[in-house]
């Protein structure tokens, strides 16, 4: 395997905290906008501005103005809610984008359930949908990193440091395991 494979339907990347699911993301949309897909990016904070140059560098201008995105802070829910119009009304959305859904504590609201509900059916067979999150330690010590939010996705990746002074991650995918090195461009997988 030389690439990350690119998603399909509804996918969560859980991951531990500072691991990299928003670059992940990035760097999983920018193959689409290289084809003219169209992008819509929902958030609590938009994207780190040296990370999304760093990712995105090398698109035109024409690419990039199929980029879609929008901070909204706590106010997510109104985000999606906003986005759902946006995506009944264009052909050619090819990834719906939910940057840290669930926040990172508390416990997700009913209303942020709701609207994540709308929202993977709007995306239903229309467009893929990545939501990431940040997972939380396992305080029974069963794992050492739990998923935050209600299952309600079709696939979860899990990304995490290989060790914790260690820069590689691991992405967990199902049953595969692949070890990834974060680069200016998004992660590389490692080969050994």
């Amino acid at each position: 395997m030389d690439s990350i494979p690119q998603p399909d339907g509804v996918l969560h990347i859980a991951s531990e905290p500072g691991a990299g699911a928003t670059s992940l993301a990035l760097q999983l949309v920018r193959n689409s906008l290289e084809e003219t897909g169209r992008i819509v990016w929902i958030g609590r904070e938009m994207p780190n501005p040296d990370r999304l140059s760093d990712i995105f560098g090398v698109l035109p201008p024409t690419a990039l103005s199929r980029f879609h995105a929008g901070a909204f802070g706590e106010h997510i829910s109104r985000g999606i809610e906003q986005s759902l119009d946006l995506i009944e009304g264009l052909e050619s959305i090819t990834y719906v984008v939910i940057d840290d859904w669930a926040g990172v504590s508390g416990k997700v609201s009913s209303e942020l359930i709701q609207m994540m509900k709308n929202l993977i059916e709007s995306c239903d067979n229309k467009c893929t949908l990545i939501a990431t999150s940040s997972m939380y330690a396992d305080a029974t010590g069963k794992d050492e990193w739990k998923v935050r939010g209600p299952d309600l996705f079709q696939k979860i990746w899990r990304l995490r440091r290989r060790q914790n002074n260690s820069i590689n991650r691991v992405l967990e995918m199902d049953d595969l395991e692949i070890e990834l090195i974060p680069s200016e461009r998004g992660f590389v997988i490692h080969s050994s």
